[in-house]
């Protein structure tokens, strides 16, 4: 296995896993508030903008942030586009009320004349496991990996 692919994809997963973290953050925090809003709860000393925009365009305010870290969350697992482009991609995101971050499944195929490398990722909290499969042949997966490889390579000098 190699070094790149490796660290790639260990670096995506502890990025996704952050990236759901402060996602989740951010929603939980802005429905408490919308919460004290709908119970008609003076805010204005905890919020001092909502004395001045008034608690109807703040709700309005609260419910749009909650929509875009709704998307957030829902994208954080998303790889390049660049890879959706060269491979095949599922990611499932699960949700159990006792834990605190959904688990997500990551699914990566890349297929080259050389072989196919196959990543799954599986997260649970904040940690995750990581399998990198490129056959059985040792000739052609050091080949679809180096593949792999290039194509990340291309991404970080485009990005």
């Amino acid at each position: 296995m190699t070094d790149q692919l490796t660290k790639y994809f260990e670096d995506f997963a502890e990025s996704s896993i952050q990236r759901t973290k402060s996602a989740l953050l951010a929603i939980r925090y802005y429905e408490r508030i919308k919460l004290r809003l709908l119970k008609k709860e003076d805010l204005s000393s905890q919020l001092p903008i909502i004395a001045k925009v008034g608690p109807t365009a703040t709700m309005e305010v609260v419910n749009e942030a909650i929509a875009e870290y709704k998307t957030r969350l829902a994208g954080a697992w998303n790889i390049h586009a660049r890879l959706q482009e060269i491979g095949k991609f599922k990611c499932v995101m699960t949700t159990n009320d006792r834990e605190q971050l959904p688990r997500a499944e990551l699914k990566y195929e890349f297929k080259s004349s050389a072989g196919t490398v196959k990543i799954h990722i599986a997260s649970a909290g904040e940690t995750f496991s990581l399998l990198i499969n490129a056959g059985k042949n040792p000739m052609a997966a050091q080949l679809a990996r180096k593949e792999l490889e290039k194509n990340l390579t291309f991404i970080a000098l485009t990005s």
